[in-house]
């Protein structure tokens, strides 16, 4: 046999077996280090690269370290494209008078402001959905329907009008926001914006945007603050509000002011008499000084009053603050109407964020939502451009001044909510009749006044 042939081969067979082994080893991600030196005993650990040691008592030794900076995978681009943030949808529906879906400047705020919640809350999708205002279709409808047919898909996020927040609260379509949203200050509110946020004595929203019963008139009438009812008349020009609207929004206000009250200690619905003459005598004043007009029978609702002045049959107006601050009219001041009082009283309403009651696990998200939306620069810029009135006093600081400020400012602070839908709805028609009474002169101030006594009397025993 030649030795140094079969030397040779034998060498060769090694030689092989190691690249067959290293092959191997390099595919199941072994280190190819460890498979030498079993197949070359005489290779010595001093031969691999020397890795400088941590000297304390709990550091690995060299070849551990050299071992685990083989072994550890590192990732791939691969699984960096893979990699992908969880996401959540945060479904939020607003009506359609707060639409992000136009290229109007609020809307344009709204949704930016939405883009930066998401930037913050990486994952969370906001969803926004658009609904009408009112009717069969409207956004309170919707979540009652939406409740009964398809729960899976009700928005966790709504934003509802005082009345509607009211009525939803009462059927349990949302929940106490006090449970979710504990960081907020309600001193930081207007008196106003922490009412029309609560029913029955208990948060259900967070105030976003109000609105308030005032005058509103053009350069012709005088722009100076009305403290009395006897200044108005002193104007001698019609002021048109709509004395037909059922809810008799300017009789309520009125009654209001004079310290009347509409619910007794049962909280029953009632009139005081005393207040109710008080302010009938105000509005036979206003019939016999001309102020007021038998013509206002045909006044239904606040539209119809905007139309009259846009058309230039009337001067002046007693309407919602929204309706000035959103018209481009030049000249367009709004003023506080009088007080029946020692005090300013101004009737007020707004818009609030609720969470929905979808009786599932409600989420931090919802809440995060809402008090990021809470933010007064924000507010400031929304409500400005939005035409309505803003909710707390740091936001109207960041307003434009304009020359209106101070008297904005004044009716804000004089602004509180009107009552409970309900009562409203009950109570309203009644002073809505007395107020056309008056102005068609259907009998004295005091007949009115039993009427309205009786009519009450009549409905609480149905």
């Amino acid at each position: 046999m030649n030795k140094k042939s079969t030397y040779f081969d034998q060498m060769w067979v090694r030689i092989f077996a190691v690249s067959l082994f290293l092959v191997i080893a390099l595919l199941a991600g072994c280190s190819g280090e460890t498979i030498l030196d079993s197949v070359f005993p005489t290779r010595t650990v001093q031969e691999t690269t020397q890795v400088p040691v941590d000297e304390s008592p709990t550091s690995s030794t060299a070849e551990e370290d050299a071992t685990e900076s083989v072994l550890t995978p590192q990732p791939t681009a691969q699984d960096a494209q893979n990699f992908t943030v969880e996401q959540s949808e945060l479904l939020v529906w607003l009506p359609e008078e707060f639409s992000t879906m136009t290229n109007s400047e609020a809307s344009l705020i709204l949704q930016q402001r939405i883009q930066d919640f998401e930037r913050q809350n990486p994952g969370v999708v906001v969803s926004v959905r658009v609904k009408a205002s009112s009717g069969t279709s409207g956004i309170l409808d919707s979540l009652k329907n939406t409740k009964l047919a398809a729960p899976a898909a009700l928005p966790q996020i709504v934003l509802l009008p005082q009345s509607d927040m009211q009525e939803a609260a009462e059927q349990q379509l949302i929940l106490p926001i006090e449970e979710f949203i504990r960081t907020s200050d309600p001193q930081k509110f207007y008196s106003y914006a922490s009412e029309i946020s609560s029913w029955d004595g208990i948060s259900y929203g967070f105030p976003f945007v109000g609105d308030a019963l005032v005058g509103m008139t053009t350069e012709e009438i005088t722009t100076s603050d009305f403290i009395t009812w006897d200044e108005i008349r002193a104007q001698n020009a019609p002021l048109y509000f709509a004395a037909n609207y059922p809810q008799a929004r300017l009789f309520i206000s009125q009654y209001l002011s004079s310290g009347g009250v509409l619910v007794d200690e049962q909280e029953h619905a009632m009139i005081a008499e005393e207040n109710m003459l008080t302010v009938l005598d105000m509005f036979d004043q206003n019939l016999k000084n001309k102020t007021f007009s038998p013509s206002f029978s045909s006044l239904n609702t606040s539209e119809d009053v905007w139309n009259a002045f846009l058309s230039g049959e009337t001067q002046w107006v007693i309407n919602w603050a929204s309706m000035a601050l959103q018209s481009d009219m030049e000249d367009l001041k709004v003023f506080q109407l009088p007080s029946l009082g020692p005090e300013p009283y101004v009737s007020a309403t707004g818009w609030v964020w609720s969470i929905v009651n979808t009786n599932t696990d409600t989420s931090e998200v919802e809440a995060l939502f809402i008090e990021f939306l809470c933010n007064p620069t924000f507010l400031a810029e929304y409500s400005q451009a939005a035409g309505y009135l803003p909710v707390m006093p740091d936001s109207l600081t960041l307003y434009n001044d304009d020359g209106s400020l101070n008297q904005i400012s004044n009716i804000l602070i004089a602004a509180h909510t009107f009552p409970e839908n309900d009562l409203i709805l009950e109570i309203g028609p009644i002073f809505r009749d007395a107020t056309l009474a008056v102005l068609n002169q259907t009998g004295t101030i005091e007949e009115i006044t039993a009427t309205a006594q009786q009519q009450l009397e009549a409905l609480q025993t149905k």
